[in-house]
C-alpha cells in the first residue's frame, strides 16, 4: 500500500490551506481513490491579499510558523463547519518562501502546522543548499504528505530527498481547560470569584512597560493584578496551542487567565465588579460606535458595563507623536465615570509589544 493509499485508509479528515510552496501535495492526494476520505476542502491562498483576507488581518512575516499555525487553526473550523464535528478532524497550514526571480530578504523555507481540537504541531525546515524551484516543491509537498501521515498515526520517515537540514518539530497536547475554551464549551479558564483587577492584552511579549504597569496598578488599587488573553479577536482565527503555551511561558508567576470574549462588554459579563487595566488607545476604540455596529448599540454595551460595575485604570501613552492621558479624551459620559486615570508625570512608558517584535526579527541574533 503506497503512503497516500493510507493515508486514504486512516480516519482523519483534512482542510487543507497550502500558501505557495508544496501545492503539488493536493493533487498528489486527489490523484489517487478514496481522496474524498481525506480531503474536506483545498485551498490556496496564494496571492498577499488573499493571504490577509483569510486569516483575517495581514501577517507580520507570510512565511513563518505563527503564520502556518494561524491558516491550519482556520482550517480546522472550516473542517469542523464542514462536518458538523470536531471528531478526527484537523486543519493543515502550510507557508514557504521558495526559490523565485526576484529579491527576497531571508533563507528559503518552508513552514507545516496541523491543528485539532486537542493539539497543535508544527514543522518548520530551512532550505538550505542549491536546489531549484522545482525540487524545493517536490521537497515541501512531501514533507506535507509526511505531516498528514503521522497526524493519522502512520509510522513514517522524514523524506530523504536532499533534507541535510535539521527540522524543527513541536507538538503541544492541550489540557482539557484550553479545548474546552476553543470548543465553546466555557469562556473561561478562571475558576473562583472575579479577580478585583484584570490587565486584558495580548502580551506578545509582555514588555517591561506591561510590568510597570502592573505594578502601579498593584500599588494603587492593593489588589493582585491577573492577566487575561482573549484566544479569539474580531475577524482572526483563535490563537492555537502552542500560542498560547508560548505566551504562558513568557508571562512567567503573574496569574493568567484565558477567556473567550473579545470585547469588553464579554469580559464585564465574565467578570463583573472588576476593575481593568487599560492604555488610552484601547479605551478610544471601547467609546467607538464602529465596533458596536451603531451608536445606539454602543450606549446599551456601555450602560451593560456600568450595570456591571466594572470600571478602567487608564494609563497614556504616545500615539501619533503624542502622549495623550484620560482627560485628554472626550468619551460619552457614561463610559468616563466609570474611569480613573494614571497622571503622565506620575507614570510614563513609551513602548509596544509590535515595535519589540519588529526589532527582534530584524537582529542578527
Amino acid at each position: 500500500m503506497s503512503l497516500i493509499e493510507a493515508i486514504h485508509a486512516a480516519e482523519g479528515r483534512f482542510v487543507l490551506t497550502v500558501a505557495g510552496g508544496g501545492v503539488t501535495a493536493i493533487s498528489d492526494l486527489l490523484a489517487v481513490p478514496g481522496a474524498s476520505a481525506t480531503v474536506l476542502e483545498a485551498t490556496v491562498p496564494y496571492h498577499p491579499q488573499s493571504l490577509s483576507d483569510y486569516l483575517g488581518a495581514t501577517p507580520e512575516s507570510a512565511a513563518s510558523a505563527v503564520t502556518a499555525r494561524r491558516l491550519a487553526m482556520r482550517a480546522w473550523m472550516r473542517a469542523c463547519s464542514v462536518t458538523g464535528t470536531s471528531e478526527n478532524v484537523f486543519g493543515l497550514g502550510a507557508t514557504s518562501a521558495l526559490a523565485t526571480l526576484r529579491h527576497r530578504r531571508g533563507e528559503d523555507r518552508c513552514h507545516i502546522a496541523i491543528q485539532s481540537a486537542t493539539t497543535s504541531s508544527e514543522f518548520s525546515l530551512v532550505l538550505s543548499g542549491h536546489r531549484d524551484r522545482s525540487h524545493q516543491e517536490r521537497l515541501v509537498a512531501d514533507l506535507i504528505l509526511h505531516q498528514i501521515a503521522g497526524t493519522c498515526g502512520i509510522p513514517v520517515e522524514l523524506p530523504a530527498r536532499e533534507m541535510g537540514e535539521t527540522p524543527v518539530y513541536r507538538h503541544y497536547v492541550a489540557p482539557r481547560p484550553w479545548t474546552a475554551l476553543l470548543l465553546g464549551e466555557q469562556k473561561s479558564t478562571f475558576d473562583g470569584a472575579p479577580p478585583g483587577v484584570i490587565f486584558p492584552g495580548a502580551f506578545n511579549p509582555l514588555h517591561h512597560g506591561h510590568q510597570a504597569m502592573i505594578e502601579h496598578a498593584e500599588a494603587r488599587l492593593g489588589q493582585r493584578v491577573h492577566l487575561e488573553i482573549s484566544i479569539r479577536n474580531v475577524d482572526k482565527p483563535p490563537i492555537d496551542f502552542l500560542e498560547m503555551k508560548d505566551r504562558q511561558s513568557s508571562i512567567g508567576d503573574h496569574p493568567l487567565i484565558y477567556s473567550d470574549a473579545p470585547t469588553f462588554v464579554e469580559k464585564a459579563r465574565l467578570f463583573p465588579g472588576t476593575t481593568f487595566v487599560v492604555g488610552v488607545d484601547t479605551l478610544i476604540r471601547i467609546a467607538e460606535p464602529r465596533y458596536y455596529q451603531g451608536e445606539q448599540p454602543m450606549i446599551e454595551a456601555l450602560q451593560e458595563m456600568a450595570d456591571l460595575d466594572v470600571g478602567f485604570l487608564v494609563f497614556g501613552r504616545t500615539m501619533e507623536g503624542r502622549f495623550q492621558a484620560l482627560d485628554d479624551l472626550t468619551l460619552p459620559t457614561i463610559l468616563r465615570d466609570l474611569c480613573q486615570g494614571v497622571d503622565g508625570d506620575v507614570f510614563r512608558q513609551d513602548i509596544s509589544s509590535t515595535d519589540l517584535r519588529r526589532e527582534a526579527r530584524q537582529s542578527p541574533d
